[in-house]
């Protein structure tokens, strides 16, 4: 892997001042998407027995019938909490934004690397560039398809790398990843998709302004 002799990168994606408040709201949308809520079970939903534990007189006791009573220790919940989507639909326009921040602010601190090309990588290649900009995390992303199940399989068993397409990267790992490694291919995709989505904004934008004016 060597760096590539790459020609300027686009302002609008990789030059953006980074806004905070963008970042959290596109990181915010992913953990809400995977966010899983605990399951309590009901009593009526827990195994065992509903007998009568004692008899209603004669003990002593306070009365009592199930053991799946919610007063009781690892009875049911009354009214157990449901699993629910808490996923939202976040605006396209706002996914760029996001996208585009990250970008820019790995950029701005010198995290960001573009090579040649990951079409034809080897796990020593990737711990030998690891090694050399001297980082313990690293996310390397490439906008070629299609790559061998083989060699994802063996990049997770090496701690603090990731290979992800351009279908596959999401803000978490760019943002959670010390440096931030892009091939051409992956520059051009991303660049074109975050450009044409800008684009078809200012100009919906610009007919919605005639159709009130």
């Amino acid at each position: 892997l060597t760096n590539a002799e790459y020609g300027e990168l686009h302002p609008e994606v990789f030059a953006v001042p980074p806004r905070m408040d963008l970042i959290y709201d596109v990181i915010k949308w992913q953990d809400q998407c995977v966010r899983e809520d605990k399951i309590e079970y009901m009593r009526s939903e827990l195994p065992g027995s509903s007998n009568k534990q004692q008899p209603q007189k004669g003990t002593g006791k306070a009365r009592r019938k199930g053991k799946r009573a919610p007063h009781f220790k690892y009875g049911g919940r009354t009214l157990g909490s449901r699993p629910r989507d808490h996923g939202y639909d976040i605006d396209l326009n706002v996914l760029v934004d996001g996208f585009t921040n990250i970008c820019s602010a790995k950029y701005a601190q010198g995290d960001l690397y573009v090579v040649d090309s990951l079409r034809e990588f080897s796990i020593p290649s990737l711990l030998a560039f690891q090694d050399r900009i001297n980082t313990e995390s690293v996310l390397f992303v490439t906008g070629h398809r299609g790559l061998d199940s083989k060699q994802n399989m063996e990049i997770c068993f090496h701690k603090g790398i990731d290979l992800l397409t351009t279908e596959t990267v999401h803000p978490k790992a760019m943002l959670t990843h010390l440096k931030l490694v892009m091939d051409l291919a992956a520059v051009q995709q991303l660049e074109e998709w975050a450009l044409n989505i800008k684009q078809e904004h200012s100009l919906q934008e610009f007919v919605d302004y005639h159709d009130r004016s």
